[in-house]
């Protein structure tokens, strides 16, 4: 990009031989390992040697941002904002730029590409200038796109540009295309509109989206503050507008491409959009006003890290180790961790586990069986998958294998034995869930009984991670616990996102009744933890 000295070995003493002006040149030969970076420089200069045709094979001592190939460019690019220079080259020192130019649209000439990055030379009122940043390419495309929705048109490819107009429903006379991508949060399309009545460009990004429902007969919000923006899937604020706790009715509700669900409503600012916060709004559908509400937690319970000797620790006590190549932890340790009141053991052997909300089980080392309970009255008999491990003192609770964590306790669980830094350890959770507003009915019409909810579920686990679903279930109290035909497990489908790694699911349960009074019971369970019971009568009355 200027000119070069040559020298006929690799050192400045002594002089150049010749200087070279800016061209093309064939590489034959580079100093060993010349595409590193050093420790203290970002920028450091490397021995490059090239062919000349009157001078032979001769070396150049070239910065890495020097080294790099140049190519033609010939478009028009949008600039929402840029720094730009007189040279393709960063000053590492001082990051100084010449200046600034902003929404403008710029004729590029070249692209620059060296190890450290590309750079891209356009055209200004003062001379050509170079840039890091690529711009947003226009490309010719003419189409129509047809719009159900009035659309915005602004003065730029630019959500912060001035709204020039906005067209009725209608064709769209699209001339041309751009998009705005930053590889990450980003991904906006822009149309060049142009007809006899404006000319301007749309974004679907930034109008009143397509594909809009009326399925949403409320939306509970329970956050201090929310937002009310403009347009969903954006960040621009509707007039500053905000609202408080407050029940509300949508006016629309619709999915963006990412799966997140967004509300507009009629509020003091406008009509405007909103996003739920998962942790805590809830949402009603049409024709579900009864539905349960159903939202879980993740509470973290810690890592527990296992010694070369397999021995897992918690502080100064050890509290499991590796048997069979899998973890096993002492059921004190977990009855502490979870919040269990343990008990034991009793004159045959078995240890007692019970929790706060009425959830007890039964272990007892040798035994390949466990007894759940609810309330004190037995609730199933589980087959574990191994039996539990007596410890070296007798009157110390037995060892209880991962996968039984898992299902005894709901345990959410993560086996880390492939680290590369640090000691191999597992990871204890779970998920816990708050339930509310079943309404059990005493009176079906027909011989089904239809219950349904809606589950706000957080799906975020940590990398290998196992967690046991949510089970919500119907059965019989008068027939066989086992059966399953006596046994109707509730169907969850997702419906959308409301972000944050939440998702609502759809909770369907259809139960088949006799004639007359069902003696029935509600089941909420992860794993084999029994979360809730309810029991209950349902009258079927007769069919005409």
């Amino acid at each position: 990009m200027s000119e070069t000295p040559l020298y006929a070995r690799t050192s400045e003493a002594g002089g150049p031989t010749a200087a070279l002006s800016p061209q093309e040149v064939t590489v034959v030969d580079a100093e060993k390992s010349w595409f590193r970076q050093a420790e203290t420089d970002y920028n450091p200069k490397r021995w490059i040697k090239i062919h000349t045709t009157w001078l032979g094979d001769q070396w150049v001592h070239l910065h890495l941002d020097e080294i790099g190939a140049l190519q033609p460019l010939d478009r028009t690019v949008y600039y929402p904002s840029v720094y730009y220079r007189s040279s393709p080259h960063m000053d590492y020192i001082t990051y100084q730029y010449e200046g600034l130019l902003t929404k403008m649209f710029v004729h590029q000439t070249a692209k620059y590409r060296t190890l450290l990055g590309s750079s891209y030379q356009f055209d200004t009122e003062y001379g050509p200038k170079w840039s890091f940043a690529p711009g947003m390419p226009i490309t010719s495309d003419k189409k129509t796109i047809k719009r159900t929705q009035p659309s915005p048109l602004f003065a730029y490819p630019d959500s912060n540009a001035e709204i020039v107009t906005e067209l009725p429903p209608g064709d769209l006379n699209v001339v041309e295309t751009t998009l705005n991508d930053d590889g990450y949060s980003i991904h906006e399309e822009w149309f060049h509109v142009k007809n006899e009545q404006a000319e301007g460009w749309y974004s679907p990004t930034y109008a009143e989206p397509e594909g809009t429902v009326d399925d949403t007969a409320s939306i509970q919000l329970r956050g201090y503050v929310t937002g009310i923006l403009r347009y969903p899937n954006t960040r621009i604020s509707l007039n500053n507008g905000q609202i408080g706790p407050q029940t509300l009715h949508p006016l629309a509700a619709w999915t963006a491409p990412d799966g997140t669900r967004w509300y507009k409503i009629d509020s003091f600012v406008g009509q405007g959009w909103v996003q739920l916060d998962p942790y805590q709004d809830s949402v009603v559908l049409k024709g579900r006003e009864d539905d349960a509400q159903i939202r879980s937690t993740m509470l973290y319970q810690g890592a527990f890290y296992q010694n070369d000797s397999g021995i897992f620790t918690f502080g100064s006590e050890s509290v499991g180790k590796v048997l069979n190549g899998e973890p096993h932890f002492s059921a004190s340790f977990l009855a502490k961790q979870y919040h269990y009141d343990l008990t034991g053991p009793d004159t045959d052997g078995w240890w007692s586990l019970k929790n706060k909300d009425g959830y007890a089980f039964q272990i007892n080392a040798g035994e390949k069986t466990s007894k759940t309970f609810w309330n004190g009255a037995l609730a199933n008999e589980v087959n574990l998958a191994a039996s539990p491990v007596a410890t070296s003192e007798a009157k110390l609770p037995p060892l209880l294998s991962l996968s039984d964590v898992r299902k005894l306790l709901g345990a959410t669980t993560a086996y880390n034995d492939k680290v590369v830094y640090g000691d191999k350890n597992v990871t204890l959770s779970s998920r816990e869930y708050e339930i509310a507003g079943f309404n059990l009915p005493a009176a079906a019409d027909g011989n089904e009984l239809h219950l349904s909810g809606l589950l706000y579920e957080n799906s975020y686990l940590d990398d290998g991670a196992i967690s046991p679903d949510l089970q919500i279930l119907v059965k019989s109290q008068d027939s066989d616990d086992n059966d399953p035909a006596n046994i109707q497990l509730a169907k969850v489908k997702q419906l959308y996102k409301l972000g944050y790694n939440f998702g609502v699911y759809d909770v369907t349960l259809q139960f088949p009744l006799k004639q007359g009074i069902n003696h029935l019971s509600l089941v909420f369970k992860v794993g084999e933890r029994i979360l809730d019971k309810k029991d209950w009568d349902v009258n079927a009355a007769a069919q005409n």
